[in-house]
Parts: C-alpha cells; sequence; structure tokens
C-alpha cells in the first residue's frame, strides 16, 4: 500500500539536475510550507516553516531545474517514501521522507496563487519513452 502526500510552499533552493546510474534525470529539492497563525494578540503571523523533500523523476524534473528557482511557489504530489542511509560519522541510521514524482506517478508544478505564468509546450523526442 503506497501513501499520497501533497503540499505547496516554496523552493528552499535552486533544484539541480543531477542523474540516475542509468542516466535519467531526478532533481532532488526541499519546499518550505509556511502556515499563517493567530497569535494571542489577534495578528496573523507566520509560523516556522516545515521542510518538505521531493524527488522528480524523468523528464518533469528537467523541467523543474529549468522553470524553477529558490523562492519559487510550488506545489507537489506524490508518492511517499522514506529513505535511510548510515551517517557518516556514527554509522547510525538516518532516516527521511520523501514525495517521489515520476512519470507514473505524481505531479509537480509551480503554484499560480500569487503569480502569473505562460504555459509553454515542451518539445518530446520521437523516441523518448517517458
Amino acid at each position: 500500500m503506497s501513501t499520497t502526500v501533497t503540499f505547496a510552499g516554496n523552493l528552499a533552493e535552486d533544484p539541480g539536475l543531477l542523474y540516475t546510474h542509468d542516466q535519467k534525470p531526478f532533481v532532488s529539492c526541499r519546499v518550505l510550507v509556511n502556515r499563517r497563525i493567530q497569535n494571542a494578540a489577534g495578528e496573523w503571523v507566520n509560523d516556522e516553516p516545515t521542510p518538505h523533500n521531493a524527488k522528480v523523476y524523468g523528464s518533469a524534473a528537467t523541467h523543474v531545474h529549468d522553470s524553477c528557482g529558490s523562492g519559487d511557489p510550488i506545489f507537489v504530489h506524490g508518492l511517499e517514501r522514506t529513505e535511510s542511509w548510515p551517517a557518516k560519522e556514527t554509522g547510525e541510521k538516518r532516516t527521511k521522507n520523501v514525495a517521489v514524482v515520476d512519470n507514473r506517478f505524481g505531479e509537480v508544478g509551480i503554484s499560480l496563487r500569487y503569480v502569473s505564468a505562460r504555459i509553454e509546450r515542451a518539445e518530446r523526442a520521437a523516441s523518448q519513452a517517458d
């Protein structure tokens, strides 16, 4: 059974385009989700941003890399996956949750809540199978 997650926020940094061992493109990025709360005086203030991790694969990764930058509003809808690795210093097991977007499931895009954008259709090679 898979868990889906959806969140919208701002990119914490410019997305860097990386490649898997079999040369498929992917972007690993952090999205900061900001929440407005009302304090005791009744004023609306920004709460601490909550970081969420996302990995985008395939053609969507190149589109995110080419179209988005640090601070841009973005939404992510994908499958939640837990990644684990040993810490370099201690060897302890470390984990983090990641929203995975690939060509089989998920969507990623800019949020048009506070910005406007002109959509431009990307060229797709005839032999591209993703």
